[in-house]
This record gives C-alpha cells, structure tokens and sequence, in this order.
C-alpha cells in the first residue's frame, strides 16, 4: 500500500476558488487527523468548497469516514461542502453500502467534482 499523503491546490470555477485535496494512501485509524487538519486548515481559512480527490485512496477505514461526515457537517454549517472525486469501485461500493452517498456528493472525476459548485 502506498504511503498516505496529502497535496492541496487551488482550482477556479468561475468566480470561485475551490480547493482540491488529493489523497493518496489508506485512510484509516493512523492517518484520519491529518485529513483533519488539513481540512480543519481550509475551514478556518474560509476556504469551505472543498474537492477531495480520491483517485489514489486505496482504503477507507470507519475512522476515515467519521472524519468526512463531522467535516461534511461543519463545512454545510458555513455555506460550504465537501465533495469526493475519483473513488475506486471498491471504496464507491462501501461508500454506497453505508449510505454515505446521502450524506456527500460523489463524482465520477475531478472536474466533474470542481465544477458542481458553479451550479450550486
């Protein structure tokens, strides 16, 4: 399994600025806070339309979906979200499974994902 890292950037969507957050590695008990840092970082910053890409998350423990939900919930508590890109169909299928597609928006690719929030 690759090593969990995190990269950010910033990607424009018409007059917005949307951050795009690219996780590589297993998301699970070890490495879930610095997914939260990071979008504790970009919550405070004011930065709260968020894209997490996932084209490289090989695993997703309970941890790292707790995390997702309680961010989901402070980032919609200040007019913003979190959305997910580029799941493999493993972790889509667990996302599924545990209802999780209700609570965040899920798309098939990255641009798909970044320009959602012109329409929203």
């Amino acid at each position: 399994m690759a090593e969990f890292n995190l990269t950010s950037r910033t990607q424009r969507v018409g007059d917005s600025n949307i951050k795009v957050v690219q996780v590589t590695g297993a998301l699970d008990a070890h490495t879930f806070p610095r997914l939260q840092n990071e979008l504790e970082d970009h919550y405070r910053s004011d930065s709260t339309n968020l894209v997490i890409d996932c084209k490289e998350l090989e695993y997703i423990s309970s941890a790292g979906l707790g995390v997702l939900k309680k961010m989901v919930k402070e980032f919609r508590g200040k007019e913003g979200d979190i959305r997910l890109a580029h799941l493999s169909p493993k972790i889509n299928s667990i996302i599924s499974l545990l209802g999780f597609s209700q609570i965040i928006r899920v798309f098939g690719s990255l641009d798909e994902a970044v320009t959602s929030y012109q329409s929203s």
